[in-house]
């Protein structure tokens, strides 16, 4: 019997363009005044997309944290700790 493989968490809700932009920027590691820089937004803009991002990804995990993880493709079992065993940094995935 062949495992199915493990898909990125679904969104429980799709993301606006701007919470697109934002969510991308922070996944690439830039901080929030380098994307109110690039957006042209201010930093409670970037500060308030992302939070509204964060909602719409399923999990338990902090906001940002969240962000990251389903950034990098986190799983549901990964997202809410479901099925999923902490192990070497290189057999995660993450």
């Amino acid at each position: 019997m062949q495992k199915e493989p493990k898909c990125r968490a679904p969104l429980l809700k799709p993301f606006t363009t701007m919470e697109t932009l934002v969510t991308a920027l922070l996944i690439r590691g830039e901080g929030y005044a380098a994307i109110s820089k690039r957006l042209h937004i201010s930093k409670q803009a970037v500060g308030f997309h992302s939070r509204n991002a964060s909602r719409k990804i399923p999990g338990d995990l902090q906001p940002f944290v969240r962000i990251q993880f389903w950034g990098r493709g986190a799983t549901i079992d990964q997202l809410t700790g479901e099925g999923w065993m902490p192990g070497p940094p290189d057999q995660d995935g993450l």
